[in-house]
């Protein structure tokens, strides 16, 4: 049997509704009964049977902070898409982002190995990266450097895919994907955009990594049923700057395109402030000077390496936005 984690998150639904159309029904994990409703709308929306294919869903509650609920949830598995995470760019949620991100790919991967499972395949991120300054493309063999400042989030994701290599080590076989901004239907990512579709114009001049939720199901899809294994992929189809990315907003909907950047003293007077704020104890910082300069980057993530490893190629960026 097929494990989803996260199956109620962005990435995990989509990948639900993916399995669904190839008749495959797995078992999903999910903490909140009114979080199904994430599935079972996506469902509706896709299939004329949607209640009957909703309901070949195998639902297992479960947690990856609690190591009895997630054990209880590997009943019977021989494969698990990990799909579930916290995301955060809060500096105020370091230690949960700690405690899904890091211990719970733990707990995960030792189950694995403890359940004999044939495959894993693990959904990592962009900020778990190597980012040296000195260079301007970054992509899979680029070094992590605890010198440059990272997000809590960047760190917790790298602890996550030290854990699974860890386990590779061990004997597990697993692969690892590193999505970067991914846009589709329900994206976390869509409430921002929508702003520019009303007309909104700031922006930051940094560069972002964008793929398709499809294109990341498909390529999940294709590694799990491949021979592929000790790898990791990242997945970005294109690097947008954040002025080209609101002037194709703005076109989609007829705008102005005129586009005004934030300064980025802004933002640090902004980090001062909220560091000040809690030094008195009024409230946590979400700010963090990481975060701040990832804003102003100008660099290229590339997405190339898995095209050499199977058939594939990105969906061109443009036809979501414009679609």
């Amino acid at each position: 049997m097929i494990l989803v984690t996260g199956a109620t998150g962005f990435i995990g639904s989509h990948l639900m509704c993916h399995l669904a159309q190839k008749d495959i029904f797995p078992v999903a994990m999910f903490r909140h009964e009114s979080n199904k409703n994430v599935v079972w709308k996506l469902f509706e929306s896709q299939f004329a049977n949607a209640q009957e294919r909703f309901e070949k869903i195998t639902w297992r509650k479960a947690d990856l902070r609690d190591l009895p609920s997630l054990g209880a949830a590997f009943e019977g598995i021989s494969h698990v898409y990990h799909c579930a995470g916290y995301i955060s760019l809060a500096h105020r949620d370091v230690n949960k982002l700690l405690e899904i991100n890091e211990k719970g790919s733990a707990y995960l991967v030792d189950l694995c190995l403890s359940h004999s499972v044939k495959k894993l395949v693990y959904v990592s991120s962009i900020a778990a990266l190597g980012n040296d300054p000195s260079f301007t493309v970054i992509d899979e063999s680029t070094a992590w450097d605890n010198n440059t400042d990272k997000s809590p989030y960047a760190y917790s994701k790298y602890g996550g895919e030290m854990e699974v290599w860890r386990a590779m080590q061990e004997g597990l076989n697993a692969v690892i994907v590193n999505p970067g901004i991914v846009l589709g239907k329900d994206s976390p990512i869509e409430k921002i955009l929508e702003r520019y579709y009303k007309g909104l114009r700031w922006t930051t001049p940094g560069t972002n990594a964008l793929v398709n939720i499809q294109d990341v199901i498909l390529v999940m899809n294709e590694l799990m049923h491949s021979k592929i294994k000790e790898e990791r992929f990242i997945l970005v189809a294109e690097n947008w700057t954040g002025k080209a990315l609101v002037e194709t907003l703005l076109k989609a909907r007829n705008f102005n395109r005129r586009v005004l950047f934030i300064p980025k003293g802004l933002l640090f007077f902004l980090w001062a402030l909220e560091h000040l704020i809690q030094v008195l104890g009024i409230r946590k910082r979400f700010f963090t000077r990481a975060l701040i300069s990832s804003q102003y980057e100008q660099k290229t993530i590339a997405g190339g390496k898995i095209k050499s490893f199977i058939d594939f190629e990105y969906s061109p960026i443009t036809r979501l936005i414009f679609d």
